[in-house]
């Protein structure tokens, strides 16, 4: 039985088409937000979650509809959001006030967080909400001593944060003992970096790196990091967007360098950056310890950058 009574015509009711399906909306969330330039069927299916089939269903219904546009032939199409279109300009900025929404309440906790005294070792998200109505589950690392009074006043903290965004947030709070029953695949770091129990036993039986092994480390990682970026160039693009949040919070010293990765990332042409990350100058080495672009790597992109490097190091 159909739920619709009577058709709506797309000349009056064009968002009807453009956003009647999650395929549609999440194949517009990425070409709006993660990438700049056109994308075949298959690359916006993997980023947007999708079989290829139903990504190829949904981009043929939007270019019927003349809110994307196709460019190339054969089997090489590629499609990219049509934006001279008025009603198409308004969906960017819809998707684009979604993302600041997000990051928004992300900004927010971390600004909590950073108040806590003392400062916990890690704070991360565990689980992010299924559907609507399903809490945010934060995970909180601290010291024995600490761990109670620490999880008390973050928890009295967010809840204020979860009345602004309608939103219910869980905290749980971990030692160091609790660290080898958690499985961290997956987990998004909001303070501090996520430890692991293969991490914490690396750091009681081995010697510290010495800083020129860490500089050839970090060198290495730049070579295989250059390849990825000609390969897959919205990586630039998803570091631009992370440096411009973290300059809109108080990171105090590190502004300096974040700045200066900023002009590079609007000034360099692809080929000018890959040459610098390479780099073995004075500047290319100072800026490789604040490298952007480790901070917005996927898990899978990341286990494939170091997956040929002696002793998987953590980037």
């Amino acid at each position: 039985m159909r739920p619709i009574v009577s058709e709506q015509n797309p000349l009056q009711y064009p968002l009807n088409e453009l956003l009647g399906t999650q395929a549609k909306v999440r194949l517009l969330r990425v070409m709006a937000n993660e990438v700049d330039g056109p994308l075949t069927a298959s690359d916006v299916a993997k980023r947007a979650g999708l079989t290829v089939p139903g990504a190829q269903k949904a981009l043929r219904r939007l270019f019927r509809s003349g809110f994307i546009s196709r460019v190339g032939g054969g089997r090489k199409h590629q499609y990219e959001i049509r934006c001279s279109d008025r009603l198409m300009q308004i969906t960017l900025e819809l998707f684009q006030a979604e993302k600041d929404r997000y990051q928004q309440l992300l900004t927010t906790i971390k600004k909590e967080i950073k108040n806590l005294m003392p400062p916990p070792r890690t704070v991360w998200i565990q689980a992010l909400p299924e559907e609507k109505g399903d809490p945010l589950t934060l995970g909180l690392l601290h010291e024995t001593r600490h761990l109670t009074n620490c999880v008390r006043q973050l928890r009295t903290k967010l809840n204020q944060v979860g009345n602004d965004f309608d939103l219910t947030i869980e905290l749980e709070g971990y030692t160091k003992a609790d660290i080898s029953d958690l499985m961290f695949d997956g987990f998004i770091a909001l303070y501090g970096v996520i430890p692991s129990q293969e991490s914490l036993t690396r750091q009681q039986t081995q010697k510290p790196l010495t800083h020129g092994e860490k500089d050839r480390r970090l060198h290495i990682l730049s070579r295989k990091l250059a390849k990825a970026i000609e390969q897959d160039t919205s990586l630039l693009w998803r570091s631009k967007e992370h440096i411009d949040r973290l300059l809109k919070e108080d990171q105090g010293t590190a502004s300096g360098d974040l700045m200066e990765w900023r002009d590079i990332l609007n000034m360099y042409s692809i080929q000018r950056l890959c040459r610098f990350l390479t780099s073995t100058s004075e500047r290319a080495n100072r800026l490789r310890q604040s490298n952007p672009f480790f901070a917005i790597l996927t898990l899978d992109e990341r286990a494939q950058l170091v997956s040929d490097l002696e002793d998987k190091i953590d980037t």
